[in-house]
């Protein structure tokens, strides 16, 4: 099947989102791009409708995209690909909800164990716990989650800064968070 049918002279008719999605499973990345241009709008003001956090949405949409590549092989053949795509931001934003609570608890029990301890030594071991799990994040993502989380750099300020695609960003960053997260629940667990 052809990316593109010729109508009449000079006329190209766009691919659909069936040959879109099966070029994307191809590897051809180009045609993310093309998925991406024609939903990206309507798949934001979901998100934006979806999330308080209106910093979550960019991040959320770059990450929809990004599942997609990795899924586009599993992808159904419906006609449009946008049904599919809001369902999988749906289950980014539970994933993400459900690592939040999680990380949350993981704090709470930090601020808990600090609260509570009078010793010094106590309040320095808890904050060593988390030098130690950022630690254990490798540099590019440590770089870019204390920029972003930190200096409060946004997504394209970052990219900028460190002269790499911003989807590099954003895919540093979703890992850099879920690896602190983990490092953090591990020091937790084994207190």
């Amino acid at each position: 099947m052809t990316a593109r049918a010729r109508v009449g002279v000079g006329a190209v008719t766009p691919a659909s989102d069936p040959e879109l999605l099966q070029r994307l499973a191809g590897g051809e990345m180009s045609a993310l791009g093309e998925v991406y241009d024609r939903h990206r709008e309507p798949l934001r003001r979901f998100l934006a409708r979806a999330t308080a956090n209106a910093e979550d949405v960019d991040d959320l949409l770059h990450a929809t995209f990004l599942e997609a590549a990795k899924s586009a092989s599993r992808f159904d053949g419906r006609p449009s690909c946008r049904p599919w795509l809001v369902g999988i931001a749906a289950q980014l934003l539970r994933r993400r909800r459900q690592g939040f609570q999680r990380w949350l608890a993981v704090l709470s029990s930090l601020a808990s164990t600090r609260g509570h301890a009078s010793d010094p030594r106590t309040r320095l071991e808890t904050r060593s716990d988390v030098d130690r799990a950022l630690a254990r994040v490798s540099e590019a993502k440590r770089v870019t989650l204390l920029m972003c989380e930190v200096e409060g750099l946004s997504c394209q300020e970052v990219a900028t800064a460190l002269a790499i695609p911003i989807g590099t960003v954003w895919t540093r960053l979703h890992a850099a968070r879920r690896e602190l997260r983990d490092a953090l629940e591990e020091a937790s667990l084994a207190r």
